[in-house]
């Protein structure tokens, strides 16, 4: 394929990026024009004089002449603010950034985007500023300006279609985050699916703005949201695809790509991880360290030059976004007893992620809010190129090994991220103190793994002094480390400090509990689960009154503040109840029963609480008396979900979330008994709550098998599953040998959405052969051949599948068109019909293409004149015949 800007991903709008407005072609002052780029483009330091000098200059011209002067002084207000930026001055971007936003909000008329109107300037402004200010922190306030950013590029695309796409791709990715970040990322899934369509569509059509890398980084966006929004497996294949256009780009061009492949291979392991996919998980972040690896030593080599290739910040691409790549939601969700898992956390150094791991709550989505020291690399004080990112990635393959296995392995790896952290630390204490603190715990469990729990305690006894060192920033972090303190003083016999420790782990929660961004049952996770260890470890010294005091006091807090929370608290009280000596689980079980019978007449239905609760009851001992209970309380028979055991559960939830339909089959083959069983039914319909989606497919899917057998069932999806892999192929080459390695793709009918180019080869394939179909890919002399008996016969099929051809393959869109409209017409088909389309194609062929496609079209109206009438005399007129 030809992708415009391929290799840079840039777009062509990109060019007027650089203050933060829309067009920049009006604008174009000295400070706009010099910001004082380096070699790389990007503003130095030493430019910051300059920039506060250029404004100072176009604020006194704009005081004396406001129609002139304004829209020059914002110009120069956005230079300002992407080179205070770059010198890491992120507070000191804001202003300006904000002050240009509102002088081009007052220019002119809002609904004038002409010559005299500035609502592109407008809208790249607004981005600009929603930009910085997630960028240190501020998410409520970046929410707005980012939604008019994207309001205002979908206006002007409904003005002038075409135009501006690229722009609200971005602009809808960084909307999409803007949401995430404030802690919902279900509502930033489809604003990230749009920027991917958008940019997609770009590609397709080889059109302006069009960039490979673009759409890579916005499926890596959409896969985060969509892992935080609870559709870990939906996520896997967006962040396949990106990795395969990246790897694609990087055999192209290594040195420009390479870095932003091992990233997304990175990220890709977690997703893996997310869906139990160990294995995958383990090859792919093996490979993202290979390649750091390299890099690292290839900078070694050539020595420093300068610091790392900053993007974002530093102006070489400013409002593509100020975090350099997106990274994955990887996964959370444990049993708020269970520790902590910081295996996958430290993705690109986010300490707010290593934390919601940590604590074991379901992990969102990362949404910008990474810390701009460090790893982004702002400064010209940096370390050596690409050894955060390595110590990251050895940090999280060694999670990744743990649970595919070889924990052995998993604590070679630990051992050289933490030394490699070490190393970091030596340069700047205060942006990697918080990244060895995380890669500590994760050696702490490598040891416990490998049979070493007490020597765990010395690496986690040290993570705990860096995060207090660190301060306030660490809090969060502060306390999944304390809990596994706790975990593992208890181990070695010192419960009394392990009460200590759960001790400060709960207060920490609490006070940070109101400073979390849309405070929801998920947002509580940390605390219940630091609440759970200071019970846990309350009820093995006998002092259950004290425990059930804690919960009783954190329960009236939260049900007063902030009733969603307080309810999952009450069910999480109400469990622990049921562990404790008589006569607390008497009353534990009326008030779980009690509060399912109400919960199942609340609006909205079941949720992730309702499943905890009902987990609950079903973990208690004595099944016959929890039944007796909810007849008794309920006046109803007990419900089917009772009977569901944790080990169906278990087995159904294993099935769902098998990485491919092959490996779900065979899975299904090894567990067809219990699988087809009707406990399996009720276990997926509580598994619905959790994850909607993937449990009605499955649901047909186990249905169908009953039904039709194992292999009618699966066809579909594993032949759904090939044909998405076929059309991912580097090249024709490849094409071919997947085809003939499963020949029973042919068979399949391609969805509508398909390449027109493969729906041919598949049509042809089937009717004529590989070898007949793949020559019209690989010979324009061959396809030729085929569209001339096409023209012949009067095929209007064939002669859209060799238009399909033209288009994707040889990049001949006049002939593409062409035949495809002869092809309507020969079928008969008006939809879709507009020979006006031809005409703004004509002058971008060569004469030769117009010669011939002008005498096909007159040799059809001879051959075929019953099928042809007005509508071949208007596509000879538009490819400027005489229509006659």
């Amino acid at each position: 394929m030809s992708y415009e800007d391929r290799g840079t991903g840039t777009s062509a709008a990109d060019e007027a990026r650089g203050t933060g407005v829309g067009t920049g072609t009006r604008t174009g002052t000295s400070a706009e024009r010099g910001a004082g780029t380096g070699s790389a483009g990007r503003p130095a330091g030493g430019d910051l004089p300059r920039a506060e000098d250029e404004v100072r200059n176009r604020r006194g011209a704009a005081e004396k002449d406001p129609a002139t002067g304004r829209p020059a002084l914002a110009a120069a207000l956005g230079v300002l603010s992407t080179v205070r930026a770059a010198t890491g001055d992120l507070q000191g971007a804001i202003a300006p950034a904000e002050e240009a936003a509102v002088i081009y909000r007052s220019l002119g008329s809002p609904d004038d985007d002409g010559p005299g109107g500035f609502l592109p300037e407008l809208a790249g402004a607004m981005h600009r500023w929603s930009e910085l200010l997630a960028a240190v922190g501020d998410v409520a306030g970046a929410l707005p300006p980012a939604k008019d950013a994207a309001r205002i590029y979908a206006e002007l695309g409904m003005k002038r279609p075409g135009d501006h796409q690229a722009e609200l791709a971005l602009a809808m990715s960084a909307l999409g985050e803007r949401i995430a970040a404030t802690g919902d990322p279900a509502a930033a899934a489809p604003f990230a699916k749009q920027a991917v369509r958008l940019q997609r569509e770009l590609i397709d059509e080889d059109l302006p703005g069009a960039s490979v890398p673009e759409l890579g980084e916005y499926l890596l966006r959409y896969a985060g949201q969509l892992a935080g929004s609870g559709e870990a497996v939906e996520a896997v294949p967006r962040a396949e695809e990106a990795v395969g256009l990246l790897r694609d780009l990087a055999a192209d061009e290594p040195e420009a790509f390479r870095p932003r492949l091992a990233q997304a291979l990175h990220i890709l392991g977690g997703h893996r991880a997310a869906v139990s996919d160990a294995s995958g998980a383990v090859e792919a972040t093996v490979e993202a360290v290979s390649l750091f690896r390299g890099l690292v030593d290839e900078g070694t080599a050539r020595g420093r030059e300068g610091g790392r290739d900053a993007r974002g910040l530093t102006g070489e691409r400013p409002t593509a976004g100020l975090i350099e790549r997106p990274t994955a939601g990887l996964t959370g969700g444990q049993p708020a007893g269970e520790l902590g898992d910081t295996r996958q956390a430290g993705e690109l150094g986010d300490t707010r992620q290593a934390r919601e791991l940590a604590d074991g709550q379901q992990a969102r989505g990362l949404t910008g809010e990474r810390p701009v020291t460090g790893v982004t690399g702002v400064t010209d004080e940096q370390p050596a190129r690409f050894v955060p990112e390595l110590a990251m990635a050895l940090d999280c393959l060694a999670g990744h090994l743990g649970r595919a296995g070889d924990p052995a392995a998993g604590l070679r790896a630990a051992e050289e991220a933490v030394a490699l952290h070490r190393e970091l630390m030596a340069e700047s204490v205060e942006a990697f103190r918080p990244g060895l603190a995380v890669a500590l715990r994760t050696l702490a469990r490598c040891l416990a793994d490998t049979g070493d729990p007490v020597g765990a305690l010395p690496p986690v006894r040290e993570a705990v002094a860096l995060l207090r060192a660190h301060g306030e920033e660490a809090e969060e972090e502060l306390a999944g480390a304390l809990r596994m303190f706790g975990t593992y003083g208890e181990l070695e016999g010192d419960a009394e400090g392990a009460v200590e420790a759960f001790g400060e782990a709960v207060a920490l929660g609490r006070r940070l509990m109101p400073e979390r961004p849309g405070p929801s049952p998920a947002s509580a996770t940390p605390l219940i689960a630091a609440l759970d260890d200071l019970t846990r470890a309350l009820g093995r010294l006998g002092r259950h009154a004290a425990a059930v005091e804690e919960f009783d006091g954190i329960v009236k807090e939260f049900t007063e503040s902030d009733p969603a929370v307080g309810r999952r608290l009450v069910v999480e009280r109400n469990a622990f109840l049921l562990r404790c000596p008589a006569p607390w689980p008497t009353t534990g079980l009326a008030e779980l029963v009690l509060w399912l019978d109400e919960d199942a007449q609340r609006a909205g239905g079941p949720d992730n609480v309702t499943v905890r609760a009902r987990q609950a009851l079903r973990s208690y001992g004595d099944m016959a008396a929890v039944r007796k209970v909810w007849e008794e309380e309920t006046f109803t028979p007990a419900p089917e979900w009772l009977a569901v055991r944790p080990e169906t559960l278990d087995l159904v939830s294993a099935w769902m979330f098998a990485p491919t339909w092959p490996r779900s089959r065979d899975f299904w083959s090894g567990n067809a008994e219990v699988l087809g069983g009707e406990e399996a039914a009720a276990a997926l319909d509580e598994l619905a709550i959790l994850d909607p989606h993937g449990a009605r497919r499955h649901a047909a899917l186990r249905d169908a098998v009953l039904v039709h057998g194992v292999t009618a069932a699966y066809d579909p999806p594993i032949l759904s599953e090939q044909l998405a892999e076929w059309l991912e192929c580097a090249d024709w080459t490849e094409s071919r040998a997947y085809l003939e390695e499963h020949p029973r793709l042919l068979t399949v009918q391609p969805p509508p959405d398909t390449p027109l180019a493969h729906v041919a080869m598949l049509d042809i394939g089937r009717t004529e052969g590989l070898d007949a179909a793949y020559r019209l890919v690989e010979d324009r002399a061959t396809l030729q051949a085929y569209v001339d008996r096409a023209l012949e016969a009067g095929d209007g099929t064939s002669l859209m599948h060799a238009g399909g051809i033209e288009g994707q393959v040889f990049g001949d869109r006049l002939s593409s068109l062409t035949h495809a409209q002869m092809a309507l017409v020969l079928s008969g088909e008006t939809r879709g019909f507009d020979p006006a389309d031809l005409a703004a194609l004509r002058h971008k062929a060569d004469e030769r293409t117009r010669s011939r496609l002008l005498d096909e079209a007159r040799a059809v109206t001879t051959r075929h004149p019953e099928r042809s009438g007005e509508a071949l005399s208007r596509m000879i007129r538009a490819l400027g015949g005489d229509g006659t």
